[in-house]
């Protein structure tokens, strides 16, 4: 949990809304990771879509992990990140013409989920090496909106398919390295991603190139117990599923997270600007609102928040807002919280997976600055808060 005394400076002397980023925390996750699946036959890799910020991902990447990109922006990211361009995984829907050149440019590993894609590939570039995202109808999630797989998914090649992509390819030299299946994002049990895993090694045997097989990530992070998830079955199993059915040490069996690495490595500071009754309600109004953390309207996801500056130790219940014009821009409803007063500093936690990556300026509020706490103390600014002129910058005014 984020300490008020860590960042009293920056919060009486700085401008809310911040995110702010503890180093020690997310180096505490990357090393669990890396502790669990220590075997060789093991790649990590951190899916950036969760948070993109350049100091965050080379802080990441400083321990070996590779990264799984979503678009050839991310790509570009990552090469500029440092990552060696044999580590980027470019995990992309509905690829066009000019992401599939950059792409094969630039060398990265490249994974193909549609036949329209294959299709492509046969015509303008025969010979170059994919892998193939299968959906294998089993899908997992926190919310509806996060599962990959199953009918309902627009991600992946289905089964039923593959034989036919395989000759495909074969016909244009088109060598599969590695397949791949994800059943989707923050589902706490263990029990879908191990099924998802068995079909994909089921299926392995059907390809003769194979160099990996990547079960996609989705770890969950839980957000109200504090829970861990169970690295440990995970490893387990997979290591037992590898055994029974031979797969060959040089194939090296691959995992994704994103939210995982730097979900409660995040808070956002934010201040109280208005206190209120309306009919028999009590409301927090914020100086922030969905636009810069979109988690709680997209999801109804649950965050703690807590009072960073009362030291009053009688609690209220309140619905705490957002600044937004719309009646969404809720993050809490009927929230215990310390007895709260405008100027208070109020710490939305856990924010640090698909907070400022998912942001936007809708109502053209500015995105906030981001800062990190390093691990001897010091705080460091790592994004700068946007000005209305960033906003205009693409804009013809004339």
């Amino acid at each position: 949990m984020l300490e008020y005394e860590d960042i009293r400076d920056l919060v009486e002397n700085s401008d809310t809304p911040f995110y702010i980023y503890s180093e020690k925390t997310i180096k505490e996750r990357v090393e669990k990771l890396i502790n669990c699946f220590k075997e060789n036959s093991y790649q990590i890799l951190y899916a950036m879509k969760a948070n993109a910020n350049p100091t965050l991902i080379k802080t990441i990447v400083e321990f070996g992990l590779g990264v799984d990109a979503c678009s050839t922006e991310e790509i570009r990211l990552a090469l500029a990140c440092g990552v060696d361009r044999n580590k980027i995984f470019y995990n992309s829907d509905c690829l066009t013409k000019k992401e599939l050149n950059y792409a094969i440019e630039n060398n990265v590993h490249i994974t193909v989920g549609s036949i329209d894609v294959i299709n492509c590939l046969v015509i303008h570039h025969p010979g170059v090496t994919i892998s193939l995202r299968i959906n294998s109808g089993i899908g997992a999630g926190h919310s509806d909106k996060v599962i990959t797989n199953g009918e309902s998914s627009k991600f992946g090649i289905s089964a039923s398919d593959i034989q036919m992509v395989i000759s495909l390819c074969s016909a244009a030299n088109i060598t599969i390295e590695g397949i791949h299946s994800h059943t989707g994002s923050g589902e706490l049990l263990t029990d879908k991603y191990i099924e998802n895993a068995m079909v994909l090694i089921e299926l392995s045997s059907s390809f003769n190139d194979l160099r990996f097989i990547n079960f996609g990530g989705g770890f969950g992070y839980d957000y109200i117990n504090d829970n861990e998830y169970d690295l440990a079955t995970i490893h387990s199993l997979l290591n037992i599923m590898r055994n029974e059915y031979a797969i060959n040490e040089n194939v090296n069996f691959i995992i994704e997270p994103g939210r995982y690495v730097i979900a409660n490595a995040g808070s956002l500071v934010t201040q109280v600007c208005s206190v209120k009754n309306i009919y028999s309600k009590k409301y927090v109004g914020l100086d922030t609102g969905y636009n810069h953390f979109p988690r709680c309207f997209y999801y109804n996801a649950w965050h703690d928040i807590y009072n960073l500056s009362s030291q009053n130790q009688e609690t209220e219940i309140y619905d705490i807002t957002g600044y937004l014009c719309q009646s969404g821009d809720v993050f809490a409803r009927q929230r215990p919280l310390a007895k709260t007063t405008v100027g208070d500093f109020i710490c939305i936690k856990d924010v640090g997976a698909y907070g400022y990556s998912m942001s936007s300026n809708f109502n053209l509020r500015t995105k906030p600055a981001e800062y990190l706490l390093k691990e001897d103390g010091a705080i460091k600014i790592i994004r700068r808060a946007e000005n209305f002129d960033d906003i205009l910058s693409t804009c013809e005014l004339d």
